[in-house]
């Protein structure tokens, strides 16, 4: 077979690197013209059209993701200074100057962001130093010596000094100036150690006393312009200008005189991280019912305390809802001095054993609360879960009723109380037998109208004494719809054991004013706030039984007051709760008051605010005590 080997000639080699010549310049470049590209799906098949653009919209996705996942890596959102947070407050402001805020919440929600005190508590409602640097207590636990931070500034930029404490305790002790807080700090002797340094010296030892000085420190070049018995007429009371981290902005009025709105700015000068948010906006409102609408509206930001009964209502996907829980509990006071009948103590343990505290809180308040035997709360100084309780036992509760009160079926009350009212309107003389001839028909329809307004249908008897006295009890509370529910059931179940009970609401002021100020009433259904130390010194001492003492059943028994004064004179918190706890069984086996439970409340916060934490507090206003780190603004930081 013959092979023909083909040697590439020169002519060849000129042709071939003709065409090369030729296809390079027809690529124009390293990529494809889009005319190219164009050209390029003409002779594709749809299948390999289809690949292409899978593998080409994979390829970016691909791109887009892995760019995603290292800008995730290496960039966060972060809060940002700026916006105004907006909450709706109950009431009217009136002096927002710390040494009268005590008796006004309102008062105090303001006074607390415009003014530091020497000690605050933080978020987690455990005390700190505020503008305090140190302090040391002395072996006798009488004296105290702290330390100021320097640095401080008030809201126009002056300085804090020990003047400053030291003229702020003053006029808390003047009695001139009136301050409620007075009684806190009686006998209190307070000096200037140095320009930053000063000390508190007691007569006796006190173991809260560092919770006391949390009271925001007034500037004194402000205020020493003004005599004592002028303070409280001061314009300063409605304009604070304290060392807190905000500062007065504007006050809003509408033509009646009301404040409608008060603005804070936030205070340049804060000596502490400056917060995010640079405006606070508090708009007032007389009932919840508009402060709910103004929060659905997004008129406000906030609603804290919310009723139970509105909070169950309020729905809003663009709020988000905190449960608030502080060292308050709920009781009805008996006060055996008003009410005689109240002095037995077999009376007092019936009316204990005839109420289900269980169902008040699982369904009255719709699971809002938690039942307590005792003043001293879950968690705090004294609270033991294993205390002596006395259980829900209405058989036991008639069993203790009948030694002195004889049943009577309703028509035997009914005769018994037309004889009473025959006796009383002087219309004649009851005898063994009515005679009814000698009455009118319209004396008769009288009494019977009054006789049938008294009874009720779910009441099936009552009860009376030897004397013919009826067992009747009226219970006075504030005019509010948790208290209105919770009085109601605790009225039936009295009733349910024969003992007639009313009702009394009044307006909240009103009840401070007359009923708790006078001690006019049988039993008061009245909420206490604790505080943050459990002492129960003010309101279960003797001493406190007249006002402006707080202890609201007169109860007076010499072993409780010892346990009571022994533990204010010690730090040693295991005697303290020893003492706490001997003090507590007195209260079961005497049963001056009914401790029912302790509130829940609820705050609605607008989901645009973020930073928000807040749950167990020791006042309301400690639910701004993280308010610094709440924002509103936020930006992207490069990590």
């Amino acid at each position: 077979m013959l092979r023909f080997f083909l040697r590439p000639t020169k002519d060849r080699r000129s042709i071939s690197a003709l065409d090369y010549k030729l296809v390079k310049q027809a690529q124009n470049g390293g990529l494809p013209s889009p005319a190219q590209i164009k050209y390029l799906f003409r002779f594709l098949s749809t299948k390999e059209k289809n690949f292409f653009f899978l593998f080409f919209f994979t390829a970016i996705f691909g791109a887009l993701s892995l760019f995603g996942v290292f800008v995730s890596k290496h960039i966060s959102l972060v809060p940002a200074e700026g916006g105004e947070y907006s909450e709706a407050l109950i009431g009217q402001p009136k002096y927002i100057n710390p040494i009268y805020a005590s008796i006004n919440d309102v008062d105090q929600d303001l006074a607390s962001l415009t003014y530091s005190g020497l000690f605050r508590f933080n978020d987690n409602q455990i005390l700190e130093p505020d503008i305090a640097e140190s302090f040391s207590i002395s072996t006798d636990t009488k004296s105290y010596l702290i330390k100021i931070k320097t640095g401080v500034k008030f809201a126009d930029n002056q300085p804090l000094t020990a003047n400053d404490v030291v003229y702020t305790f003053d006029l808390i002790q003047n009695p001139e100036v009136a301050s409620p807080l007075s009684a806190a700090f009686h006998g209190v002797k307070v000096e200037k150690i140095s320009e930053f340094e000063v000390k508190f010296t007691l007569k006796e030892p006190f173991a809260p006393f560092l919770d006391s000085l949390t009271v925001g420190i007034l500037p004194e070049h402000i205020w020493s312009e003004i005599s004592p018995n002028g303070i409280r007429l001061a314009k300063n009371n409605l304009q604070p200008a304290g060392a807190g981290p905000w500062q007065f902005g504007k006050i809003i009025k509408d033509a009646t005189g009301r404040i409608d709105s008060i603005t804070l700015n936030r205070n340049e000068y804060y000596f502490k991280n400056k917060p995010f948010i640079r405006n606070l906006r508090f708009k007032f409102f007389d009932e919840y019912g508009s402060a709910i609408e103004a929060l659905k509206s997004q008129n406000v930001d906030t609603l804290s305390f919310i009723p139970n009964y509105a909070s169950l209502k309020l729905n809003n996907k663009n709020l988000n809802f905190f449960d608030l829980r502080f060292p308050e509990y709920t009781a009805l006071f008996f006060n055996q001095t008003f009410q005689p009948f109240l002095k037995d103590s077999d009376l007092r343990l019936a009316l204990l054993k005839a109420l289900d505290k269980n169902y008040l809180s699982e369904t009255v308040l719709s699971g809002h609360a938690t039942p307590i035997d005792s003043p001293f709360l879950p968690g705090s100084l004294g609270y033991s879960p294993d205390l002596k309780k006395i259980t829900f036992n209405p058989s036991d509760a008639n069993t203790l009723l009948d030694k002195k009160w004889t049943r009577l079926q309703p028509e035997e009350y009914f005769t018994l109380r037309r004889n009473a009212l025959i006796k009383e309107l002087g219309i004649n003389k009851p005898t063994s037998t009515i005679a009814t001839s000698t009455m009118n028909a319209d004396d008769e329809k009288r009494i019977s109208d009054i006789i049938r307004s008294e009874m009720e249908a779910d009441q099936p008897f009552y009860r009376r004494d030897k004397d013919n006295n009826i067992l009747q009890l009226n219970i006075t509370t504030a005019d509010t719809e948790e208290y209105g529910k919770v009085a109601n059931e605790i009225a039936k179940y009295w009733k349910k054991v024969g003992i007639r009970t009313t009702i009394e609401r009044t307006n909240a002021g009103r009840l401070l004013r007359d009923s708790v100020k006078n001690r006019t009433y049988d039993v008061l259904l009245y909420s206490e706030i604790t505080g943050s130390d459990p002492d129960p010194y003010p309101f279960w001492h003797s001493s406190q039984i007249d006002y402006p003492g707080l202890n609201l059943s007169g109860f007076s028994d010499r072993n409780a007051d010892k346990l009571l004064e022994d533990s204010r004179v010690t730090v040693d918190p295991k005697i303290r709760a020893e003492n706490y706890l001997k003090f507590q069984n007195i209260l079961i086996d005497e049963v001056p008051a009914i401790f029912l439970y302790t509130p829940w409340h609820s705050m609605a916060v607008n989901k645009e605010v973020k930073g928000v934490n807040v749950s167990v507090l020791n006042v309301p206003t400690d639910r701004f005590s993280g308010l610094s780190n709440w924002y509103l603004k936020t930006k992207f930081k490069w990590k």
